[in-house]
């Protein structure tokens, strides 16, 4: 099971598989019938039988995690396994897997969450594949969950009724199946019975946004920023409709609310870009840096920013330097649906560049 793309994805369609990461396995040691010194020896195990375990990890809040979690997979009996890292949005799996009893085990980060285990029991003569959910609970109060590519406040991580939890899953399957209607309804009923659910009350107004019903969709991201406006995202998806309704200078204090505690939106930032090349008077400098910025972040998922950078350079009249941006864009996606008109571009802009060379010689 995978998260719905958020409003950060669907706003830009070159980057829609930005926030997904696959999942990367640590020690991928153990084949049917390998016979490695962990691998489990159970008096039930069926010759050939090869079964898999899928999971999901949800973070205190019930929300899912947004970045990868380490798993261990031990025996019931004691011995590790394997270990495996979990994708973006919790998910996890085990292969080769023979009959027996196994402990599914998150391990504490020491900040934010504890450890959290859970035993399955898997047999049968013919390969099966068992799932798995894993609800990690709160460490304590105060704390802040540090990794690499996030700081997430404690004040995030809400402990959500069952109901309520039921309802945003439905919710987010609805999303992912591209029926708004059906995923608002959803995520009503789920804040309904939690009133204070940040993200259902997010994901209410990206789902109403994209049924362009704009007025909407903002009150929920500012009733999600009423209540903790600790919390990133509804920041950032509140600066990234508000770039689309032209109120530019509103959009940037929304955008750089989001990024000072999240720098890792590339959205975010090619947004505040555009906002800052669009505002009176515009501020080119600070729009390149932001654009550049979510380059860095994006990468070949956002390469259409080629584009950006080549327009605020032509506006400035930096002619050499719009063509660096399109020639870049060319190398890094030769085959893009619009490469050719991209290349014709080049060309008109590479002439201009020559007849001012003439015109100065002149």
């Amino acid at each position: 099971m995978t998260c719905q793309p958020t409003f950060l994805h669907r706003a830009f369609p070159q980057a829609v598989f930005l926030f997904t990461i696959l999942s990367v396995c640590v020690a991928q040691s153990l084949a049917q019938g390998g016979g490695g010194s962990n691998n489990p020896t159970s008096p039930g195990r069926g010759a050939g039988v090869s079964h898999t375990i899928r999971g999901k990890i949800f973070m205190p809040s019930g929300n899912l995690p947004d970045q990868r979690l380490r798993v261990v997979l031990e025996l019931n009996t004691g011995g590790i396994v394997n270990e495996v890292f979990s994708d973006s949005v919790g998910n996890f799996e085990f292969r080769s897997l023979s009959n027996g009893t196994y402990k599914i085990v998150v391990p504490s980060d020491g900040r934010a969450y504890d450890t959290s285990q859970e035993v399955v029991e898997i047999y049968g003569n013919f390969a099966r594949t068992f799932t798995s959910q894993i609800y990690l609970k709160e460490k304590g109060e105060g704390a802040t969950l540090k990794t690499k590519e996030k700081t997430i406040s404690v004040a995030d991580l809400q402990q959500v009724p069952k109901d309520a939890k039921k309802n945003f899953e439905n919710g987010l399957k609805r999303a992912r199946e591209n029926k708004p209607e059906a995923a608002v309804a959803l995520f009503q009923d789920a804040i309904r019975i939690f009133p204070e659910y940040l993200a259902a009350i997010n994901k209410l107004g990206e789902q109403l946004r994209l049924m362009n019903k704009l007025a909407e969709a903002q009150a929920a991201f500012e009733k999600v920023i009423a209540i903790n406006p600790k919390y990133a995202l509804p920041h950032v998806n509140l600066g990234l409709l508000l770039v689309d309704l032209k109120s530019y200078d509103e959009a940037i204090t929304a955008l750089e609310n989001g990024i000072k505690m999240d720098d890792t939106f590339p959205m975010a930032h090619l947004k505040l870009g555009e906002a800052l090349m669009s505002k009176q008077p515009p501020d080119y400098d600070r729009a390149e840096k932001e654009m550049t910025r979510a380059l860095e972040l994006g990468k070949k998922d956002f390469v259409q920013v080629r584009q950006y950078l080549f327009n605020l350079n032509l506006r400035r009249q930096k002619l050499d330097k719009a063509a660096e941006q399109l020639e870049a864009y060319l190398r890094e996606a030769p085959d893009a649906p619009d490469a050719e008109q991209v290349r014709q571009k080049l060309d008109k802009v590479k002439k201009a560049i020559e007849q001012q060379k003439a015109a100065t010689k002149n």
